[in-house]
């Protein structure tokens, strides 16, 4: 199931993350269009929120090409220790404290999510425990891009990896690759027909324009 030995190979970027899969067949759509990892929400209150039933059958249908990503807001240990995957996304006001306790009482690997604001993009960057940097627009999931031209600076003084989500989709995407040369990309909204519903055109749209350079 897991391609977590690969998922911060070089060789892989620009890494593509569909986030807020809901179904079986989203899984199989992303496996064939290249997709390299998937974005499962349990944040209370999502349009795409995942319960128990639904989280087991994508686990269980889960093809061997992606990597599965547990996306929490504030969350218990508990909810984490029950997540089954490799990696998770902290997507909420989480102190470095609470990143390094998590990293601890869990042994998942972290990715850091967190609105663009350059201060926040280096204290997570020198933050041992987080792994990869997701740098989003002002409210996850909603769509809404951030200044790419502020970021684009400050992308040569960063260690770690960073992953650009916030507004992008399938007629965006080329022009953010090409000119910040991310990790890699992550859309949930600019690939859906409706709140919580993947576009299964819009998803292959949005890989072959990721890698169209």
């Amino acid at each position: 199931m897991s391609i977590e030995r690969d998922l911060l190979d070089p060789a892989r970027s620009p890494m593509v993350k569909i986030c807020g899969v809901r179904t079986p067949a989203d899984l199989e759509v992303c496996a064939d269009a290249g997709v390299d990892a998937v974005g499962l929400v349990f944040a209370p209150g999502s349009p795409r929120e995942l319960g128990p039933a639904e989280l087991v059958d994508l686990i269980t249908e889960m093809p061997d090409e992606l990597e599965p990503i547990g996306l929490f807001v504030d969350p218990a240990t508990d909810l984490l220790e029950a997540w089954p995957g490799a990696w998770i996304q902290l997507h909420g006001d989480e102190s470095a404290a609470r990143v390094t306790a998590i990293a601890a009482e869990t042994g998942h690997r972290i990715i850091k999510a967190f609105p663009f604001d350059p201060d926040d993009c280096r204290r997570w960057d020198e933050h041992p425990d987080v792994e990869i940097l997701l740098i989003d627009g002002p409210r996850g999931g909603s769509g809404e891009p951030f200044d790419h031209a502020a970021l684009a600076p400050l992308l040569a003084t960063l260690e770690k990896p960073v992953i650009i989500a916030g507004g992008l989709d399938p007629e965006t995407v080329a022009e953010v690759v090409r000119d910040l040369g991310p990790f890699g990309v992550d859309v949930s909204s600019g690939v859906e027909s409706s709140r919580g519903v993947k576009d299964h055109d819009r998803i292959r749209a949005f890989v072959a324009g990721t890698r169209s350079e």
